[in-house]
């Protein structure tokens, strides 16, 4: 379908204040090309940015090849009427207005419009955007450069997690992006933002690569990020826009701005990077529009000062296991509550949202290789990953402590300004605690001392003491009073999950 279109007046779903809800989407088609034939069709170029000279005069030439790759989305979502606002039940109101009161029954339905940008990967019309600019689209429009007109688009799969969508177009003397390499990008490189911000088709902007590996922003609403910081000026419509590098070369899809009060661009800029993307379409066109991830089955924590001290660690690096869930692909490994990971599959685990990431990019049912260190000692230990769309009935669940009127239980000091007490059959029931759990109970912690800094509250059912199990106060007390280092390590049993804190000792 072509015809012609101006640029609509309402510009939605475009981008957020760092954070863009991952909505649902529905496939137009069924995906029939692999990502096998997709990649033979695609121009890349992985060469790394060489240095060039410090007076560049112009980047016209890079521009000339990537501009006219990139394209207008515009999209339409049908939006259900809302319920009446209650001041509708006013009968002086509906009289002022002259309104029948049928006809208030229900707000009608209403057209949505979106606006975004798109880039062209292969000469056939396969485009790679963002999620948030297509997904959940009754229609999806695109507007390509050359030639002012509007091709209706299929969706052929999308990743809310990511926010990596690919759509298709039917349309000739398509020019499609050369794509470079982001794993090459360093910081200082340049970067040139294309895009239809606010409606204004074939704009660029000028900037560099600011930081990379840029994560916990929820932008993407809890899934899986890596992006590109850059200060190439991004605004609203840039959504799906390139992302090239100085010699014309796509390297990122413009994706979320960090923004002021005005809601405008302030110089922080975020794009997935172009490798991430292409894994992504590589698995929606392997999955039938869908992605499978790995899925491992802990609860996991980021080392602090603390932690690292407690754990006699040098430095912070490593991801630390809290809890394994009952039946998960880790807990039928062997992997425990306290095994600090430092290796994935050969990959290092050097931060919490890299590991969920690498994991992430791991399909089911492949073995993969922890390494971890526990009680000081190095282990290795193979996983076969589950699937994560199954994890439902391996999710870690349970209830935890309620706070409620515990009975009156003998306490002591466990460490300044923490009393525990044993952990009753009566409490257990009292606090809907499991029947097999085994520690001892938090009954007070100082607001002012260090155990409650590190997170330790009174509810808490401490399980190891030192990487010791602990049953008995006697024991907890025992091992507490014996410890000769810094910073004690814990164990504790809250809301149904384990954690562990790391509490500076007073000596």
């Amino acid at each position: 379908m072509i015809s012609t279109r101006k640029v609509p007046g309402v510009l939605a779903l475009s981008m957020a204040v760092l954070a863009i809800a991952g909505t649902g989407y529905s496939q137009d088609a069924t995906v029939s090309i692999s990502y096998e034939q997709l990649s033979k069709k695609l121009k890349i170029d992985k060469e790394p940015i060489t240095a060039v000279a410090p007076q560049v005069a112009t980047y016209a030439d890079a521009l000339e090849n990537a501009m006219p790759s990139v394209v207008t989305i515009f999209s339409t979502k049908e939006v259900e009427g809302q319920a009446r606002p209650p001041m509708f039940d006013d009968p002086m109101f509906r009289k002022f207005f002259g309104v029948p009161e049928e006809d208030l029954e229900k707000m009608p339905s209403h057209k949505e419009q979106g606006l975004g940008s798109g880039v062209v990967i292969t000469n056939d019309g396969y485009i790679l955007t963002n999620n948030h600019v297509v997904g959940g689209a009754d229609e999806i429009m695109v507007s390509l450069p050359s030639d002012k007109k509007d091709y209706k688009a299929t969706l052929i799969g999308a990743d809310p997690q990511t926010d990596v969508a690919l759509i298709k177009i039917e349309a000739k003397g398509l020019k499609p992006v050369t794509i470079g390499d982001s794993s090459h990008l360093r910081v200082g490189d340049v970067t040139l933002a294309v895009g239809n911000p606010f409606g204004l088709e074939q704009t660029v902007t000028l900037g560099i690569v600011s930081a990379l590996g840029r994560n916990d922003l929820n932008i993407t609403g809890g899934g899986y990020e890596n992006f590109i910081q850059t200060d190439a000026s991004i605004n609203r419509g840039n959504s799906g826009g390139a992302l090239i590098d100085a010699h014309g070369r796509l390297i990122g899809i413009n994706t979320a701005i960090q923004s002021g009060i005005s809601g405008g661009n302030i110089g922080i800029g975020f794009a997935i990077p172009v490798n991430m993307s292409l894994n992504i379409v590589n698995r929606l066109l392997d999955n039938n529009g869908t992605v499978k991830r790995g899925f491992l089955g802990v609860f996991l924590k980021e080392l602090d000062s603390d932690m690292a001290k407690a754990l006699g660690r040098d430095d912070k690096s490593g991801v630390l296991i809290t809890d394994v869930g009952a039946g998960t692909p880790a807990d039928k490994a062997g992997l425990k509550p306290g095994d600090l990971v430092v290796a994935y599959d050969g990959l290092v685990a050097d931060s919490m949202s890299k590991l969920r990431l690498d994991i992430s990019n791991t399909a089911p049912g492949v073995d993969v290789k922890f390494k971890v260190i526990r009680s000081g000692k190095d282990k290795e230990i193979t996983v076969k990953l589950g699937d994560l769309s199954d994890a439902g009935d391996l999710a870690m669940g349970g209830t935890g402590p309620r706070g409620g009127n515990a009975p009156a239980v003998v306490e002591e000091k466990f460490l300044e300004g923490v009393e525990i007490g044993d952990l009753t059959d009566e409490m257990r029931s009292a606090l809907s605690l499991p029947e097999d759990l085994k520690g001892v109970v938090v009954r007070d912690v100082a607001a002012d001392s260090a155990a409650a800094e590190a997170g330790l509250r009174a509810g808490h059912i401490i399980t190891q003491v030192d990487q010791n199990p602990v049953e008995t106060m006697e024991a907890a007390l025992a091992l507490s009073k014996n410890f000769k280092g810094e910073v004690l390590l814990i164990q504790v049993f809250v809301e149904g999950r384990r954690d562990i804190l790391a509490i500076p000792v007073e000596k």
